[in-house]
């Protein structure tokens, strides 16, 4: 039975001495690539060289072993002094009734050399395609799937590969331990919560659901709302609705030192959640001006980046850039009523080395909104069949919003 491999190194020298330190020189590569360095999310690295391919089984490992030795006798009588002609011509006079059917022998090896070198690979392994292609449905992005079939294949035997639900199982574990999900309902709250993010993410309404959870049911934390949206009246004006329906003082700054005062005036709240303007990606400065507004916040804050679920996996990835000037430490995820694939969502956030902490799914105050959790996002991946009880009881999150149902 043919043997695969994956060997990366960073060089193509480096990769090929240690497939040879492995396999000796009896094997074949199929394909060639360069990855990404495994940096801190791909930064500060050297770009990488991958090497697949496998060691032949069989006749075709005798034939590729007989070939390569004749290549060694031949460059051995090279470096001898002798003719590889002369040699053979030296043969077949000893044997001639030999030579004739050392030459077809060596026609016919040759050959079927040939005709193994130009077949196409094997065919992937049933299990591990219909995983590719579930996650491929799924959006999540091709080199998170190439790790996760790789993974599959070196950390499992064929035996184990060709059992369904342990493999489905194994690929939904993987795709949990890739999510970092915050705790916020355990931890220390930071004294002041920004939220930031792009135009037409839902901050708005999701800073009335975080403050209908922290100051009604069970908590009954005193909540304060700063908004520095001042550009968009209708903006202003919901958020002062929902502020008045919940006995919650909401205030406005446009400068920073204005939202420092706030701030400080607001000394007597166990939590302040400040909602800002939104901003596209792509305008890096007026980004910057922002992030030198909320510098005043001080040091007991967080930042939480607001991503919609249905946006593009490239776009993600440029959001995800662009602000990292605001030093957020947790992504929310919201608008997941308004799409069916969480896989680019689940690919760019486990890139980037955030955590996710809540996670919204309409636009109900306070009812749409959930700690996240491997289990919620999982039960979102078609296809994929696995026990949700064995991921719930490893990854655990408080119902938030009980106190309402």
């Amino acid at each position: 039975m043919q043997r695969y491999f994956h060997e990366r190194g960073r060089s193509h020298n480096e990769a090929l001495a240690k497939i040879r330190s492995k396999y000796g020189d009896n094997f074949r590569i199929l394909t060639q690539k360069s990855i990404p360095a495994p940096g801190i999310m791909g930064l500060f690295g050297k770009e990488q060289v991958e090497y697949s391919g496998y060691v032949p089984a069989g006749r075709e490992a005798e034939a590729f072993q007989k070939s390569r030795d004749e290549r060694s006798r031949a460059a051995i009588l090279a470096a001898a002094g002798k003719e590889a002609a002369a040699a053979r011509k030296e043969a077949a006079a000893a044997k001639p009734e030999a030579g004739t059917d050392t030459v077809l022998k060596e026609l016919r090896e040759l050959k079927a050399l040939a005709l193994s070198a130009s077949a196409p690979p094997p065919p992937p392994h049933p299990v591990l395609g219909e995983i590719e292609d579930i996650l491929t449905d799924n959006e999540f992005d091709k080199v998170f799937i190439e790790e996760v079939t790789d993974a599959l294949r070196r950390n499992w035997s064929a035996a184990d590969l060709d059992e369904r639900s342990r493999m489905h199982q194994a690929v939904a574990e993987m795709i949990a331990e890739n999510m970092e999900c915050s705790r916020p309902d355990l931890n220390p709250l930071p004294r002041v919560l920004v939220l930031a993010g792009p135009t037409g993410v839902g901050k708005t309404t999701t800073i009335a659901k975080l403050a209908a959870v922290h100051s009604l049911g069970t908590l009954r934390r005193k909540v304060r709302i700063i908004t520095v949206d001042n550009y968009r009246i209708g903006a202003r004006y919901q958020v002062e609705k929902y502020g008045e329906w919940m006995n919650i003082p909401v205030t406005a700054a446009d400068s920073r030192d204005e939202l420092k005062t706030q701030i400080a005036l607001a000394d007597d709240a166990d939590l302040i959640l400040v909602d800002t303007i939104g901003k596209s990606p792509k305008d890096g400065e007026r980004i910057e001006e922002m992030r030198r507004l909320l510098a005043a916040r001080g040091d007991e804050s967080a930042v939480h980046l607001t991503l919609s679920a249905g946006t593009k996996s490239a776009d993600l990835r440029e959001i995800l850039s662009q602000f990292m000037p605001f030093d957020y430490s947790s992504v929310i995820i919201t608008k997941l009523d308004e799409t069916s694939r969480v896989g680019n969502v689940l690919s760019a956030v486990g890139k980037s080395g955030a955590s996710m902490s809540y996670l919204t799914d309409g636009q109900d105050v306070p009812m749409d909104i959930a700690l996240a959790s491997p289990a919620r996002l999982l039960g979102m991946i078609r296809g994929l069949d696995f026990d949700p009880a064995r991921i719930e009881e490893k990854y655990s999150a408080a119902d938030i919003t009980g106190a309402w149902r």
